[in-house]
């Protein structure tokens, strides 16, 4: 999943990361960084941001997305919450932004929640049981950290929380009640391991965050903000995998020659 953008013989990258993975490859992300003047991520991943997004998460104010769902799907969240979970993997950091520090809880606890903190509690768990324990992400942000590239972040995590306030409800409980979660978790690694950006996208249209606040409303924001650093060359930038169809097209549309994996 990785791009090459070019502006009048200057050359850069992008990249769509997974947010959550069950596979790393931070020897790549380190390679790709290395040649790089700047590294662009979509948003900050220091502590103080971590902070603010559970406390925006932890205390809701709004509809509740446990009273929302059913009996049966709120006894399949039980089931995934309650178990005793199995030992912290290598990016605990990220994993705690969404259980803000405490262990997995059964479904009464989503409760005082916002509904988005709610539903990636839920599904980050799920799948953190089954070895989703990577960024695409943190690995970058690390690796450039560690041989001290420029790091900018495209939104504020004021922005990044605003928008996660804006997913719809309805889309959490269709997702958490009909959506079979082993297919989708399995076609998700499938899909981005092949490259096929394609169905990919068609698969992640069910997915709650795959709605027009979060992903056609962002896309020109970050397009008109990582754009100078992609004209001026060696920039890299690391942005979840589902933007990068409506990025590229947007970048195309500036003059930017964008090659790489299909898009369409």
């Amino acid at each position: 999943m990785v791009w090459e953008v070019e502006h009048r013989g200057l050359r850069s990258v992008l990249v769509g990361t997974a947010h959550f993975f069950p596979y790393r490859f931070r020897t790549a992300i380190r390679g790709l960084i290395r040649g790089a003047d700047v590294v662009l991520l979509e948003g900050p991943l220091d502590e103080h941001s971590r902070r603010k997004v559970v406390a925006a998460g932890s205390a809701r104010r709004g509809a509740s997305l446990h009273d929302a769902l059913d009996a049966d799907t709120k006894s399949r969240i039980n089931i995934i919450l309650g178990a005793p979970p199995p030992s912290a993997g290598a990016s605990a950091f990220l994993w705690s932004v969404l259980h803000g520090n405490a262990p997995p809880a059964p479904d009464e606890d989503i409760r005082q929640l916002e509904p988005w903190m709610a539903f990636f509690r839920i599904w980050t768990e799920y799948r953190r049981r089954d070895g989703w324990i990577y960024s695409v992400d943190l690995d970058a942000a690390e690796s450039a950290a560690a041989i001290k590239k420029d790091m900018r972040a495209l939104e504020t995590i004021e922005e990044q929380i605003a928008t996660l306030g804006r997913i719809p409800l309805d889309r959490m409980v269709h997702f958490l009640k009909n959506v079979d979660w082993e297919s989708y978790r399995r076609g998700y690694v499938r899909h981005y391991l092949d490259g096929d950006l394609v169905a990919l996208t068609a698969m992640a249209m069910a997915f709650p965050s795959y709605c027009e606040p979060v992903i056609e409303e962002r896309d020109p924001v970050l397009v008109e903000r990582m754009t100078p650093s992609l004209e001026r060359g060696n920039a890299i930038a690391f942005v979840g995998i589902m933007h990068c169809r409506g990025l590229i097209a947007l970048l195309r549309a500036r003059g930017l020659t964008v090659t790489g994996p299909p898009t369409s």
